[in-house]
């Protein structure tokens, strides 16, 4: 494009500057005029029309304000057409003679109208402070380049890793670091708000890729697990995502319904995902590098899921979620794990929000104790679900009451030796769900056993602990982890009588309280290897119960119901050790290399499980990866403290359940910040307790929560295979995109030897979720999205018609377990926010809207005995809005 320029400069006060440089671009009707002053540059684009801009800046601490007064001339066509002739060469003045326009541009100095607007703005700006460390030894990096991307705004860290960049615009931002023998790392998702003033973390890792001495150059994409070891089936995601996931609610596990290989359970209003055909249970959870028990609201007795996290996303870091093929570190899991951690608060400036929503109450505080050098964060949520409740407005469920409340934090400090620091965390909630019966006598269905049945369901958990880092150097570093950690679930179901009186028939109770320690040793001997090895080990005491009288009427025939009396105590502990090595075998190729060993004291069952992983690289876009291990679980505790009627603990000496998984996948990394993924698995399981009786087709694996409760063996089998399909596209050019698509094949052996299809066996699953953000003004920001969640419906066993109608209950058909199948379960969420910036706070609207379009997907199948028929029931919560204001200041 040829351009040429016409400046002006005025010579005013160091305050006042004002500059007037035309552009002149070949196209006929643009215009620019390119205005600069002390601290920016602007491009204006106008139509027949020269700007006058007048900027008095006034230099803030953390902001430029900027007032700006616009004066428009408005001009002809003949005036603009005879400009265009006077300043570019590839025109000619005689070649416009000709046209009237131009004789009437000469008239138009006296017959020509003037408007003058006048127009103040505030320019919005905000600083971000920041840390860079290498990934592997946790030292600080000095000299490395940060910047904004897309800007000029750019820092380089000091002695400590610190940086601070300076005055950036509102908005979301994209930053990038580089430092020479790294990859370049982005950290995208970053929200610049006048309310608040960021502090981030970036973690290098070394690049060994040269090759006949060229750099194979490529960001390290933001999609990648934080855990370097992670190379299959393993996905970072942050506080940001769980925020802009239509109907995530800020919760991890609602957010992973969004990736690939994972698919939503029966109950939408819970976040139990199942993973790659597995159930809840052979889920982990980790915190700070400490194992802890299920840290759900609303948890279910001997699963990993639940309503919603305990933990507020407002105190996320950066954090991993595993579908399989997990490092050697991740143990006593089968199928997926959750990697959390904890960001410190600011250490240089105090953060604050408020945010009040249809879910409830949300604080959060941060800042510097010590500045540079200790800061604390903070957060507290109350719901006011139950107020709602109360008011007529039930958004879980029709005669459901749902109440909770958590804190959440972390405090983070440095000592006097500048090698060691240490943080102090800690997460503690307080749950009850409750179902409420029908008591109008006029609108109760006797044929409806959730129309005469009250569920009261309290809960609680929590955890404190410590966690100490100390640098030896920059070949290797020490993490320990001490936790005392308590949860305790409650169950009790009463029937009600035509007097509406209540009879328990089920009450049961869990608690588990258990002090826990992690140790981490990493070492890095040269470029090439990396070493990292580490121990936990939990002492636990635990004391269940459990009472079910008979009652006949269930709602769900998938229910496992046993008729049995359990009461136990005692203490017991599990050990885990665990050693991998990561060998950069070429440039190219990267070979992980590991084992975990777990063992549990209360019956001596243990397992050595190798892990195997490897990774090629054609380039910094294409690699190709492998993944093999055997992974090992521990059951629900209760499971080996079975009492039969004689006293006896017939299930103590069960084996651990363990899973052959093998992961192969290639990833495709393109220019404009999209990741193309084709992962293909297939996963035995082995050692999962079956009943000893031949005719039952029990097999754990099936339930989504609870444990044996009856006399099994370890003898149980089951195949996980599929594909899972996924492009992603990050949140750049204010917009991003997520489409997956999944194909499992779930099947099981139970006691007769004989192979079925899973309760988890879906087929097709998939999902697409989408965000686009549109400026709104300098300082506005609308942002819209949805989710489309699509899936094979659950699985359940038809029942003998014949059998059923003798013995008046449902009795399952031979040889047919979850022959049946639901209808397909789809449904649509959706999200609008409004964000803007004050001058000293800033703040959003948001509208979350799950299952938009209203659609009861079935939960399940019942049974009529009065009319010996089966029924689908539908139990979801129907078109769920949560509204939600927030305030950073």
């Amino acid at each position: 494009m040829n351009k040429k320029s016409l400046y002006f400069s005025s010579k005013l006060p160091s305050f006042l500057q004002v500059t007037i440089h035309p552009i002149i671009n070949p196209p006929k009707h643009d215009r620019s005029i390119l205005v600069c002053y002390p601290h920016k540059t602007l491009t204006v684009q106008t139509i027949y029309c020269v700007t006058f801009q007048v900027y008095i800046t006034k230099k803030k601490p953390n902001s430029i304000t900027a007032f700006r007064i616009k004066f428009y001339i408005w001009l002809s066509l003949a005036i603009f057409q005879y400009y265009h002739c006077l300043m570019n060469k590839n025109n000619h003045l005689n070649s416009k003679l000709k046209y009237p326009s131009y004789w009437f541009g000469r008239l138009f100095f006296v017959s020509m109208i003037l408007f003058i607007a006048l127009n103040v703005h505030a320019q919005k700006t905000q600083n971000i402070n920041g840390r860079v460390t290498d990934k592997s030894s946790k030292q600080a990096l000095i000299g490395a380049t940060v910047f904004v991307e897309g800007t000029t705004i750019a820092s380089v860290t000091d002695e400590n890793g610190a940086f601070l960049l300076e005055n950036i615009p509102v908005g979301r931002v994209i930053i990038v670091c580089n430092y020479l023998g790294y990859e370049p790392t982005i950290a995208e998702g970053i929200i610049i708000s006048t309310g608040r003033s960021d502090f981030v973390e970036i973690q290098l890792n070394q690049n060994s890729q040269i090759i006949a001495d060229v750099l194979i150059t490529g960001t390290k994409n933001a999609f990648e697990a934080v855990n370097p070891l992670s190379v299959v089936s393993s996905r970072s995601f942050t506080a940001e995502e769980t925020d802009r996931i239509p109907a995530g609610i800020n919760d991890p596990g609602r957010v992973a319904l969004s990736f690939p290989g994972v698919k939503q359970g029966n109950d939408e209003n819970e976040n139990t995902i199942i993973v790659r055909g597995n159930a809840p249970i052979g889920i982990l959870w980790r915190l700070e590098g400490i194992d802890i028990p299920n840290p759900n609201h609303f948890p279910l007795i001997g699963s990993a899921t639940g309503g919603i996290t305990i933990f507020s996303a407002q105190l996320l870091a950066k954090s991993d979620f595993s579908t399989g093929g997990m490092a050697a570190e991740y143990g006593n899991a089968l199928s997926g794990a959750f990697d959390v951690q904890f960001r410190k608060g600011n250490t240089e400036s105090r953060n604050h929000r408020i945010k009040l929503g249809i879910i409830g109450l949300d604080i959060s505080t941060e800042g510097p104790i010590s500045k540079g050098k200790s800061s604390y964060l903070l957060n507290y949520r109350y719901s006011t679900l139950s107020l709602l409740n109360k008011a007529g407005f039930n958004l879980v469920g029709e005669r459901v009451v749902n109440d909770f409340q958590d804190f959440s934090f972390n405090i983070g400090f440095k000592t006097i030796n500048t090698k060691l620091s240490g943080t102090v965390f800690g997460i503690g909630g307080l749950s009850l769900e409750q179902y409420l019966p029908e008591y109008d006598l006029s609108k109760r269905n006797p044929t409806y056993f959730d129309h005469r049945e009250f569920q009261d369901k309290p809960a609680k958990m929590g955890t404190v602990g410590t966690t100490w880092t100390y640098l030896g150097s920059d070949k290797y570093f020490i993490k320990g982890v001490v936790a005392l950690i308590g949860s305790g679930i409650e169950r009790k179901n009463d029937t009600i009588g035509l007097d509406n009186k209540h009879f328990r028939y089920h009450t049961e109770s869990f608690t588990d309280t258990r002090l826990s320690t992690s140790l981490t040793f990493n070492y890095i001997p040269n470029a090439q290897w990396r070493i990292k090895s580490g121990l936990i080990f939990h002492q636990i005491f635990f004391d269940f119960f459990r009472d079910r009288l008979p009652v006949g009427g269930l709602n769900d025939i998938n229910s496992f119901e046993v008729v049995a009396k359990v009461n136990g105590s005692g203490n017991t502990q599990t050990l885990q050790q665990y050693t991998q090595a990561s060998w950069q075998a070429s440039p190219r190729l990267s070979v992980n290399i590991g084992y975990h060993f777990l063992h549990l004291f209360a019956n001596n069952s243990n397992a050595v499980d190798p892990r195997l992983s490897a990774q090629y690289s054609f380039s910094s876009r294409h690699k190709l990866s492998l993944a093999y291990g055997i992974h090992s679980q521990i059951l629900p505790l209760m499971s080996y403290y079975f009492q039969d009627q004689r006293g006896q603990f017939t299930n103590k000496n069960l084996k651990l359940l363990q899973a052959n998984h093998l992961v192969g996948a290639y990833h495709f990394y393109t220019e404009n910040k999209m990741k193309i993924s084709l992962e293909a698995y297939y996963q035995t399981l082995s050692n999962v307790p079956v009943s000893t009786n031949i005719k039952d087709k029990y097999w754990l694996l099936n339930q989504t929560n609870g444990y044996p409760l009856f006399e099994v063996k370890s003898n149980g089998k089951g195949t996980n295979m599929g594909i899972d399909v996924a492009v992603e596209k990050l949140f750049s050019n204010s917009y991003y995109f997520l489409a997956t698509g999944s194909y499992l094949k779930s099947d099981f052996t139970p006691a007769d030897g004989k192979i079925y299809r899973s309760r988890w066996s879906a087929g097709l699953t998939s999902s697409f979720t989408f965000g686009k953000e549109v400026k709104l003004g300098q300082n506005k920001t609308l942002q819209i999205g949805g989710r489309f969640l699509l899936s094979g419906g659950g699985r359940y066993t038809p029942y003998d018609p014949v059998l059923s109608q003798v013995a008046g209950a449902y009795i399952a058909k031979s040889e047919a377990e979850f022959a049946g199948q639901l209808p397909v379960y789809y449904r649509l969420d959706t999200r609008i926010q409004y964000r803007f910036n004050a001058k000293k706070y800033a703040g959003s609207i948001s509208l979350d809207v799950q299952n938009a379009i209203n659609r009861i997907n079935a939960s399940g199948i019942g049974y009529d005995a009065a009319t010996n028929t089966t029924y689908i029931q539908y139990r979801g919560g129907g078109f769920v809005p949560v509204i939600a204001f927030q305030v950073d200041f």
